[in-house]
């Protein structure tokens, strides 16, 4: 089977899980209703206190809570389906490699996710875009005159990177595991001792943060720790995918 057909499969299975196209559609809706409270309340075209004030509050806190829970249980599940329901093994039979398995499911569950944050996010980004472009101007002035182009390069491959190796962790967990949820807390418990060391490497950089060359090495460190990341868990990823009796 051809690796963009497999890929087609995947994004067509990930886009028809309705469960959580509904929860995307309730998170839409809430962040939506959240701006939009936001905004008149801001504008003065409701009142600031009292119920409009309690209620802006509580759509914030949960929308807040749910978008985290989202991140991590969204993925999780798009990687853990096959295993779930059982046609992993059937899916190696139809001759598919599990080197293309792993990248493809990888690949598909980046993009779906992407997706279904920018449909989550969309209404509030557009929205004080439309209603706020003088404060978005000057927002980006500050940051480009207190940020270089190398910091800002560097942060972006820095936020590149960190991303994918979130995602290969993720599905080197959910490998190892089988799908089960004890993939959640080992990936966890990986994200935590991985924290920790990139804490313990780029602290003494923090202190001083003020100095650009210091930013610089700091967004540098973070990438490079990333990178190794990615590699170390992607290779035990398919190491254990290879061998893994299904």
């Amino acid at each position: 089977m051809e690796l963009k057909n497999i890929f087609k499969m995947e994004l067509y299975k990930n886009r028809n899980n309705k469960p959580y196209l509904i929860v995307i559609a309730v998170l839409t809706v809430m962040a939506a209703a959240s701006t939009f409270l936001g905004v008149a309340m801001i504008e003065n075209k409701i009142a600031s206190e009292g119920a409009p004030q309690s209620i802006l509050i509580s759509l914030i806190t949960f929308t807040v809570l749910g978008l985290a829970v989202f991140t991590l249980l969204y993925p999780f599940h798009l990687l853990n389906v096959d295993y779930r329901n059982k046609v992993v093994s059937l899916i190696f039979a139809s001759g598919v490699s599990r080197e293309k398995y792993y990248f493809v499911k990888t690949s598909a569950t980046i993009i779906t996710f992407l997706f279904a944050m920018f449909v989550i996010l969309l209404t509030p980004s557009v929205t004080f875009l439309l209603v706020y472009p003088e404060a978005f101007v000057e927002f980006m002035q500050k940051i480009i005159e207190n940020f270089s182009v190398a910091n800002i390069t560097s942060f972006m491959i820095m936020t590149v990177f960190s991303f994918l190796a979130y995602y290969v962790t993720l599905t080197t967990s959910v490998i190892i595991t089988k799908g089960k949820v004890a993939g959640i807390f080992l990936f966890l418990g990986i994200s935590f001792a991985i924290s920790t060391i990139r804490s313990t490497l780029t602290f003494p950089l923090i202190l001083t943060m003020n100095q650009s060359v210091n930013i610089n090495l700091f967004f540098n460190i973070t990438s490079i720790i990333s990178i190794l990341q990615i590699v170390l868990f992607a290779f035990i990823g398919l190491k254990v995918l290879k061998k893994q009796d299904l």
